[in-house]
């Protein structure tokens, strides 16, 4: 079993660094663990929720410049799901987010499956071992990918042409995946499903 978790304090440095603690949040809201051998399927979508937490500028996000990165460090574009959605969209319309309100989205990779997927690791064939489990364990020894958001911040009464009032912004949120340890894996594995 494995944790997908977003490192909170390094998220907090960036917003604190960059002025942005006031404009917006992201909570990333994974699952307490994921069985190695289903990780693939239900990490096709990252859900997520960004809020605007400003009351007079408005968000938009740019979701075609934004990208997300897999476990070889290697980056694409963020593709924004929807429910019908098996291929991956030319062009995708930005989201704007108001003051005050949140939206919930779920996110993948320009090919539409999970960065933590086994093609995306490659490694030398080994004895006959399940080689899908192998694959997802190897790809555990480089534990960290991210997500990368691009967006606007603008005063909601500015004229969208005046570049002064508008301020482009670029979040890096990292995300790490860990292994746990027996004893954990048994407790979320007997935890009541909410």
């Amino acid at each position: 079993m494995v944790t997908v978790e977003a490192d909170k304090e390094e998220l907090n440095r960036q917003l604190e660094e960059d002025n942005l603690k006031n404009f917006i949040e992201v909570k990333f809201k994974f699952k307490p663990g994921y069985h190695l051998e289903k990780m693939d399927k239900e990490l096709e979508n990252i859900p997520v929720e960004i809020a605007n937490k400003s009351q007079q500028h408005k968000i938009e996000l740019f979701w075609d410049d934004s990208s997300i990165s897999n476990l070889k460090k290697k980056s694409g574009r963020l593709i924004r799901k929807t429910d019908n959605m098996d291929e991956t969209p030319q062009e995708q319309v930005n989201t704007t987010i108001l003051p005050g309100q949140a939206i919930e989205a779920k996110l993948s990779d320009e090919k539409l499956v999970s960065p933590l997927h086994s093609k995306n690791v490659s490694v030398k064939k080994k004895s006959n071992l399940d080689s899908e489990r192998l694959l997802k364990l190897e790809a555990l020894t480089a534990n960290n990918f991210h997500v990368q958001l691009v967006f606007n911040i603008a005063d909601q009464k500015a004229n969208p042409k005046d570049g002064k009032q508008q301020r482009f912004c670029v979040l890096r949120c990292p995300l790490s995946v860990k292994r746990v340890h027996w004893k954990k894996a048994a407790d979320l594995l007997l935890r009541p499903k909410k």
